[in-house]
């Protein structure tokens, strides 16, 4: 059972979302996500993890960004509020006067050691972005003009290679960074993907044809059914590794990290996909809501870490035990 408090602090992000999601593209407009940017803002989730010890644990930290992918929104809870801020704290470095987000390799990745180009990620708000490097080194960059996404509700921007450098995680507390940052993004997938399905069913149940509600007929039936095992899966997985994080080793939360993100790329998807199929023409259309919601999951399973990347990872990790 989650804290009498923190249950207080997620119903405000469930409200906040309700609010200020979007009901189309054509909704995501510069004064939307100005507005929304306010809103959360005033919300002060970035304080959540600042502090030593943290106000808020990786789990209750992951069930606000769940919440967050429940709903179509422009904000940057995850690069501006969650991500960033665990960095510094674990860097032992105060906020800087500009809001950081952070910086990724040109294909959404972890950078790698040499990245030549980078860009800052889930940047609504932010004046700057924190790449870290596989040896732990962590750059400040700065932030250019957008970048190309097919996630149409998410800002990214270019963002300089170099940089001053901010400081040098131990390896233990790299491996805690890449196990949080794979876990927020796969509660957020998670959340995305719960909600979709819901809608469909929604959809299922209201949609008739040939005089009855589509969700009678058995073809339907079996496709939510998959799509609601898909969604348990990922969900208990990400949960699972979001709870290592605050009770296991780095590395033992690391490997659960991995696990959870190799399962939400694909269980997220194939449930989203499944979805799409029920709401049938109306999904494929600019207008309709559907597909921002399956643009969200096919990028986040790319984000961070593809599966082919994270398989050979906990294999090796594993052979090393």
């Amino acid at each position: 059972m989650e804290p009498e408090e923190f249950a207080l602090v997620r119903a405000m992000v469930r409200s906040f979302a309700t609010r200020y999601r979007v009901g189309s593209a054509d909704e995501v407009q510069p004064q939307t996500r100005a507005a929304a940017r306010q809103a959360l803002d005033e919300l002060g989730l970035a304080e959540l993890r600042r502090t030593s010890p943290p106000a808020a644990t990786v789990q209750e930290c992951a069930l606000l960004a769940e919440e967050h992918g429940r709903q179509p929104l422009t904000t940057s809870l995850l690069g501006t509020d969650l991500l960033a801020p665990e960095l510094l704290r674990l860097l032992g470095e105060t906020p800087p006067p500009a809001r950081p987000t952070i910086a990724l390799a040109q294909d959404l990745r972890f950078p790698g050691p040499t990245p030549s180009a980078l860009v800052a990620w889930d940047c609504e708000g932010a004046d700057c972005a924190l790449a870290v490097t596989p040896d732990g080194t962590v750059r400040r960059v700065g932030v250019g003009p957008p970048a190309p996404t097919a996630d149409l509700l998410r800002g990214v921007r270019t963002a300089s290679a170099g940089g001053e450098v901010v400081g040098r995680l131990a390896p233990e507390a790299r491996q805690h960074w890449q196990a949080y940052a794979l876990v927020v993004v796969t509660a957020e997938l998670v959340g995305t993907a719960a909600s979709f399905v819901e809608l469909s069913v929604g959809y299922a149940r209201d949609r008739h044809q040939y005089g009855r509600p589509i969700g009678s007929f058995q073809a339907v039936r079996h496709l939510l059914a998959d799509a609601t095992v898909q969604v348990e899966s990922c969900t208990s997985a990400a949960r699972y590794a979001a709870w290592c994080l605050d009770h296991e080793p780095p590395d033992r939360a690391l490997a659960a990290a991995r696990v959870a993100k190799a399962e939400a790329n694909t269980s997220a998807v194939e449930a989203v996909y499944a979805g799409m199929q029920v709401f049938g023409g109306i999904a494929q259309t600019w207008e309709h809501i559907a597909h921002l919601y399956l643009r969200r999951v096919l990028v986040g399973a790319r984000l961070l870490a593809t599966t082919a990347d994270l398989l050979p990872a906990l294999a090796t990790s594993e052979a090393a035990r």
